[in-house]
Parts: structure tokens; C-alpha cells; sequence
């Protein structure tokens, strides 16, 4: 143990230097296209799954209360902006006038009595948080009980015409948006401008989910790229013509062959301007990694691809695999092995010329397994 503390304070101790380096330094980062809040990020993904378990068919008092709890604990930790799923499959976890109420806050997909997205964008401005609406654009089911969830509302017949209906690797039959359809971007967009018109958020943010496994698997990776880089455009000039400080950011697979290989177009988001405000690449491994090579330093070595890819100076900000802490893995070994692994993760991405982190996700912030990891992050 005391090994790993003088580890974590050589990590701080670096990582302080190279901070007041960097401030002391003439060269200052510049990006007209940035807004102000990207710059020193620390963020918590609320994810559907979080909702799911912590705040489904809850009244209003409720409702308010336990958003309240769960934003004072990102507080605690010292954080300062929560990405929030407000459409996870095709639904709205808000009244809207385009997509089904949420299954993931409403169980029968009824009108809760209160808007849950209001109250979210309220209570995290009031505690000092940025609050990012957390988009998958395409997905609408991901396994078979989804899927038959979806197919019950009108919205499927609705939506029939540009829906692609697919196996998935595990065999769940599954529904997503055609990418390549422009009834696909319009719907996706008239989306977007229903949230920025309605609420007070200070981001809209995509994940992973573009072309994933099944989808359309015989398409090659350049159409895919051509199809999806559509979309993100006109977000992006959606995003800004409604409400210029507003960012729009992504986060990919952490491998960046995997991203580009679902459709995501990082060379270009990373290199031309007009597609996004910032990348947030999920790199969830440690620098103990086995493979057959040997060890290696994933996190490390993705880390430094993403930022060697950011041609255009653009914030990067680095998604931390939180739930992974003390989890045992015959090849990602140093998740059981430290207890430092976050604080370790950030110091190597500030490093690197990185702007933040994010943390996926919020269940883990609650959990005694992970308390450790999170002080020693929140202690640098």
C-alpha cells in the first residue's frame, strides 16, 4: 500500500508541474469554435441503466429528490458537468413531441405528472453543474424485449420506412434508424432542436452507436463514414444556429479502428472544422494490459493515437472506465492490481495535452468498491 501511495503522489506531483507549466506558458490553446465550459471538464455519465435502477416511476417529490442526491455526489467528488441519457432508444425522457416517453423512467411509457428533463437542467445549474443532453441518435431497441417494447408504441409504423430491423452478435433481434436516409437526420435533428428550444442545456453529446455490429454489415466503411458524417454536420449547424455557446461533442469506441470501423469519421471530426466542439474517446483499459505480444500500455497508447489524430487542437477529454474499478480481467490485470488506476489515467491524459475526463458511470459513484479510486482522482 505504501508503494501505491508514493506511486500516486509521483503521478500528482508530475501532474502538478506539468499544470503550471501550462499555465505559465505564452502558447495558449485556441479554438473559436470551443465554448468556455470545455476547458478543465470533470463529468459523470448518467446513463439510461442508471435511471433505470435509481429513478423509474418516481413521483415528483421523489423524482426531485433523489436527482438532488445524485448530483451532490458528483459534487463530492469534485466534479463539475453531468452527460444525462434523454434518449436512449428512440424515446424521451421529457414530453416530446417526436419520440415515445422513456420506458427507463416511465415503466408504461405514460406522462409522469412533471417534466423529469426540466427538473434535471434546474437542479444541476443550481449546484454549479454544466448539464449535457446524452443522445444515441440511431438505436431505437438493443435485445429482443426492447424491441418488442418499441414495436408496441405508433412510433414504429411511424418510423418503419427508415428503420432497420437486425440481428444483433448475441442473437436479440433489434431496431435502429437508417443512417443513410434523410428521413433518419430530420427526425434526429427535429429532436435536437425540440431540446435546445424547450431547455436551458449546455451540450448535446452523441456515444458510440452508430453502425454497430449486425446493422448493415454489408456496407463498406467509407458509406458508412459518408452517411453518418451527414448527420453530424447538420447537428452541428443545428447546434449552433439555435444556440451558439451550446457544445456539440462525441464519444467513440476507444479503439480508433472500432470507431471508424462503425462509421465514425474521427480523421475528419478531428481535422475539419463544422462537425463538433470536442471528442471524449472512451478509453477503458489500464496500462497493464496482456496480449500476446506481451504487456502493454493501452490506456497509454490510445491516449496518445487520439491526440496525435486532434488536428485541429480541438478539447479532448478522456472517458474513464469507472465501473472496471477492482474488477478482476485475464488481460486488463491492472484493475485488481492498483487502486490508482483514475487519478493514474488522468494525470497520463493531462499529459498528453488532454482538457478532462468523464467517468461511465454514475451507479459506480454510490458504491463502496469505488471509493478509493474516486479519492485519490478527486485528490488531484
Amino acid at each position: 500500500m505504501r508503494k501505491q501511495h508514493k506511486k500516486i503522489l509521483v503521478y500528482l506531483l508530475t501532474g502538478i508541474l506539468l499544470f503550471s507549466a501550462l499555465v505559465l506558458s505564452p502558447v495558449t490553446k485556441m479554438n473559436a469554435e470551443a465554448a468556455p465550459q470545455n476547458i478543465n471538464k470533470k463529468a459523470c455519465w448518467i446513463s439510461f441503466l442508471d435511471m433505470e435502477v435509481l429513478l423509474q416511476d418516481k413521483n415528483e417529490t421523489e423524482f426531485r429528490t433523489k436527482v438532488s442526491a445524485m448530483y451532490d455526489n458528483v459534487v463530492k467528488y469534485g466534479m463539475n458537468t453531468v452527460i444525462v441519457h434523454v434518449r436512449a432508444m428512440g424515446d424521451a425522457m421529457y414530453p416530446s413531441n417526436y419520440y415515445p416517453w422513456s420506458t427507463y423512467l416511465s415503466t408504461n411509457r405514460s406522462n409522469p405528472g412533471y417534466d423529469p428533463l426540466q427538473i434535471m437542467v434546474e437542479l444541476a445549474h443550481k449546484k454549479n453543474l454544466q448539464f449535457e443532453a446524452w443522445i444515441n441518435p440511431y438505436r431505437l431497441s438493443r435485445d429482443n424485449k426492447t424491441t418488442a417494447s418499441f414495436k408496441a408504441t405508433p412510433y414504429y409504423e411511424l418510423f418503419r420506412p427508415y428503420t432497420i430491423e437486425y440481428k444483433a452478435s448475441g442473437g436479440q433481434i433489434c431496431l435502429a434508424l437508417d443512417p443513410a436516409r434523410q428521413e433518419t437526420r430530420d427526425l434526429i435533428v427535429n429532436g435536437i432542436k425540440e431540446i435546445l428550444n424547450k431547455y436551458d442545456v449546455d451540450g448535446i453529446h452523441f456515444d458510440d452507436y452508430f453502425y454497430v455490429s449486425g446493422m448493415a454489415d454489408y456496407l463498406d466503411i467509407a458509406s458508412r463514414k459518408a452517411n453518418v458524417n451527414l448527420l453530424i454536420s447538420q447537428v452541428y449547424q443545428t447546434v449552433k444556429s439555435i444556440k451558439p455557446d451550446c457544445t456539440f461533442g462525441i464519444s467513440p469506441a476507444g479503439n480508433p479502428d472500432n470507431a471508424r470501423s462503425q462509421g465514425a469519421d474521427i480523421d475528419t471530426w478531428l481535422s475539419t472544422p463544422g462537425y463538433i466542439d470536442y471528442m471524449m474517446p472512451q478509453i477503458y483499459w489500464t496500462d497493464i494490459y496482456v496480449t500476446s505480444r506481451g504487456t502493454e500500455r493501452m490506456f497509454s497508447d490510445r491516449c496518445n493515437a487520439w491526440s496525435q489524430l486532434n488536428k485541429q487542437d480541438l478539447p479532448l477529454y478522456v472517458g474513464l472506465a469507472l465501473y472496471r474499478v477492482k474488477t478482476n480481467s485475464k488481460s486488463d490485470l491492472g484493475w485488481a492490481s492498483s487502486n490508482n488506476n483514475l487519478a493514474y489515467q488522468y494525470v497520463t491524459a493531462k499529459q498528453l495535452g488532454y482538457d478532462g475526463y468523464a467517468l461511465f458511470r454514475y451507479q459506480w459513484l454510490e458504491k463502496d468498491i469505488a471509493v478509493e479510486e474516486l479519492n485519490y482522482l478527486k485528490a488531484y
